[in-house]
């Protein structure tokens, strides 16, 4: 064999090699930017979270609701939010991280629009009602575990958290703000607004599908069994996990208010429902 023969050979097995590395640097960048996105995603999240959840008791007292009443709204939130988080889980493994992103800033967005309309008791509790599928921080980290490598994915999760303070910093702050120079409504229409953006931003930018194609093939063989989002069957398994019941029940009984002066102060005043 000539020696031309072996410099074209090796020439063409670097040139592989030269697009192999460009292509994992690519895939690299892309993913990076993702999450980047994702973190950008949260910070947005939960700062629209913490804007509306600031003037919640305000609104109690406009209505002339005695506070125990707050702690109602935040007991069925909390209610709410347990019994979504295990139907959210599968609806994103079912469906993709897009998909289960965008359901929840889209609940957000309505959440925090029937906030802000809410003028008697009924509205404020059915504002409530969309917060079963408002999972933005469980929808960041699945985004962040599939698309960060094992050595990075520590540190990826960690600046999750830092996002998730910068959020709850932000959000009282500026719904603060805006509520005492435009009211409460005002607040929580923006943080509606806040939760649309977040929804053009999870359709621009979050692929339809995270998870590796190998872990994806291997789920979707488990879940064919078991497709249904709202299988009870799965829930059930899900709360008999060591602990999880526990957990569900102490939630949910630490949250109930203590204080039930506020029941006769409905019963009385009617016009509340009115």
């Amino acid at each position: 064999m000539s020696s031309e023969t072996l410099a074209v050979k090796g020439e063409g097995h670097w040139n592989k090699l030269s697009v192999t590395s460009e292509s994992h640097a690519k895939e690299k960048s892309e993913k990076s930017f993702v999450i980047r996105m994702t973190y950008l995603f949260l910070v947005l999240d939960v700062t629209c979270l913490f804007m509306q959840l600031g003037i919640i008791p305000y609104l109690v007292k406009k209505m002339g609701l005695s506070l125990v009443w707050f702690g109602y709204l935040q007991t069925t939130f909390g209610i709410l939010q347990l019994i979504g988080g295990p139907v959210f889980g599968r609806f994103g493994d079912l469906f993709g991280a897009r998909t289960a992103l965008t359901i929840s800033s889209m609940s957000a967005a309505v959440c925090f629009f029937l906030l802000g309309i809410s003028s008697n008791v009924t509205l404020l509790f059915l504002s409530r009602t969309p917060s079963i599928f408002m999972h933005g921080l469980p929808g960041a980290q699945m985004v962040v575990t599939h698309l960060s490598s094992p050595a990075e994915r520590a540190d990826a999760l960690g600046k999750l958290g830092l996002c998730f303070g910068i959020g709850m910093i932000v959000g009282p702050s500026l719904g603060g703000v805006l509520s005492s120079r435009f009211g409460e409504s005002c607040t929580a229409f923006v943080a509606s607004f806040g939760s649309v953006l977040n929804v053009l931003l999870v359709t621009s930018y979050i692929p339809a599908r995270t998870k590796p194609l190998s872990a994806t093939s291997s789920d979707q063989q488990k879940m064919s069994k078991a497709s249904n989002v709202f299988n009870l069957g799965e829930i059930t398994r899900l709360l008999k996990v060591p602990c999880v019941m526990k957990i569900f029940i102490i939630k949910t009984v630490a949250g109930l208010p203590t204080d039930y002066s506020g029941l006769s102060d409905w019963k009385t005043d009617s016009k509340l429902f009115r």
